[in-house]
């Protein structure tokens, strides 16, 4: 009985996750039919829980994507104040009366009836409407970077369990090994064949794999709840994920991460930025030109029993100088949003450039431990068990290597972990969540490395990747 086969019975993920409103039918359908906090869509009871499923129920009931329906609404309550006309003011003045001597009462009373308003010049309403309506637009662009951020780290908490599911799998196999081991030591040891220590060891290394095996029952229960509190939920009512954790897609060269750079949510914010400060340089240049403050009315002169009209001006002087301070703050402000997006975009290129590297490398020891150490460490597992039940070789050099073999199955889960954290961190960043993804061919023939290509070649799995923020299967 040969127990290092369990090695094969590796979990795998398959994670297809759309960050955007406008391509999977079903994000476009929470966002548009869930305006408010939906706590009546609940979790699936079952046993498994889907990609699809923690997808729709975040975007139910996570409030900090519903904020923005708020925030519209402001908006909409400023549009219609900035639409207003000037207030057409009335006022009563009286004058001349309850004095001394000969205007004393009301003999010499003087009764003014105005109306009063300001001429708007420059065409200020519309500039000003002007200014809310790039907000709004603005306020769009910010709702689609929030919604990669709120699904960027679901994704992160759903590969978390998906890693701690496997790590778990790892565990009950180094639980069975443990056990495996225990009664081969102790019939040695009943036989006479071998020392009542190396029973004793044995027996210390079962009760640690039954302690990790409960660590890690643990720990995957904590990480699933911490997937459930995305939508709200503190008791999860699923025990597991579906996935496949040892599948990875072409995510493509540096070269073609850079330019869906330039088109990304995180740069257009700075476009929709920079026609919002210009609609703002717009009002203030609006407001160089003075408004006219104008008043007209009756007046009623008591003590010749006569009614006369009156009518007023009132315009502010100098204006335009007054302004200039206003007009160059804000023409300041418009310069600078593109050295800040140039600064921006520089940011992006290093943290791309570094997610990316983290995805290469955990490629590479993906491709390698799969390749060139697991196979080795497999058969010489084989060999000193063998050796070890015939008397030629020792406890302790079939302990330590069938540790090593376990270590090196969580190094391979590490490295898996590794490269789907990082292509969610790279496809959160340029967006590309937010884009329809290619087509099989068009895939193969993304501009990337050749060594890179020879890579995922290399991965020996099956099925296609499924593991990404943008998804193939709801379009």
């Amino acid at each position: 009985m040969k127990m290092f086969h369990i090695f094969v019975h590796t979990r795998a993920m398959a994670f297809a996750c759309m960050l955007g409103l406008t391509l999977s039918p079903i994000t476009a359908q929470a966002v548009q039919t869930n305006r408010y906090i939906d706590e009546g869509v609940q979790a699936p009871v079952r046993e498994t829980l889907s990609l699809e499923d923690t997808i729709r129920l975040t975007l139910a009931n996570n409030p900090s994507l519903y904020e923005f329906e708020f925030r519209q609404r402001v908006i909409d309550g400023e549009l219609k104040t900035a639409a207003l006309k000037p207030a057409l003011n009335a006022g009563i003045e009286l004058e001349n009366f309850m004095g001394t001597g000969e205007v004393s009462g009301i003999k010499e009373l003087e009764v003014s009836l105005t109306l009063s308003s300001v001429l708007q010049l420059n065409d200020k309403p519309s500039a000003r409407l002007d200014v809310l309506s790039e907000r709004k637009i603005q306020h769009e662009v910010e709702k689609k970077i929030r919604t990669l951020d709120v699904l960027g780290e679901l994704n992160r908490r759903y590969i978390e369990a998906l890693v701690l599911q496997a790590t778990l799998d790892v565990q009950n196999d180094a639980e069975t090994l443990a056990l495996y081991t225990y009664n081969a030591v102790s019939k040695r040891v009943d036989a006479g064949a071998s020392p009542l220590l190396e029973q004793k060891r044995a027996q210390a290394a079962l009760a640690q794999a039954k302690l990790d095996v409960k660590l890690a029952q643990e720990g995957l229960q904590f990480a699933l709840r911490s997937l459930a509190i995305m939508w709200g939920e503190q008791t999860p009512t699923f025990k597991r994920v579906e996935g496949k954790l040892f599948a990875f897609q072409d995510i493509g060269s540096f070269e073609m991460l850079s330019a869906a750079i330039q088109s990304s949510p995180h740069i257009d914010l700075f476009a929709k930025q920079s026609r919002v400060q210009a609609a703002q340089l717009r009002l203030v240049q609006a407001n160089n030109r003075a408004d006219i403050e104008w008043s007209a009315g009756i007046r009623r002169l008591q003590g010749i029993d006569e009614t006369a009209l009156i009518a007023g001006i009132s315009v502010p002087l100098f204006q335009q100088k007054r302004n200039l301070g206003e007009y160059e703050a804000q023409k300041a402000r418009l310069d600078a949003i593109e050295f800040q997006k140039q600064s921006n975009v520089r940011s992006l290129l290093h943290s791309v450039n570094q997610a990316l590297g983290e995805h290469t490398r955990g490629l590479l020891k993906v491709d390698a431990i799969q390749q060139t150490v697991i196979p080795p460490l497999t058969e010489a597992l084989d060999l000193v068990e063998s050796a070890y039940l015939d008397g030629r070789f020792s406890y302790l050099e079939w302990v330590s290597t069938r540790q090593e073999f376990l270590n090196t199955r969580l190094t391979l889960i590490d490295a898996a972990s590794q490269v789907h954290l990082s292509k969610t961190e790279i496809e959160t960043l340029t967006g590309l969540a937010l884009k329809a993804p290619q087509s099989s061919t068009a895939k193969t023939d993304t501009a990337k490395s050749n060594a890179s290509k020879k890579l995922a070649h290399n991965i020996t799995m099956q099925q296609p990747s499924n593991i990404s923020i943008r998804s193939n299967e709801h379009e």
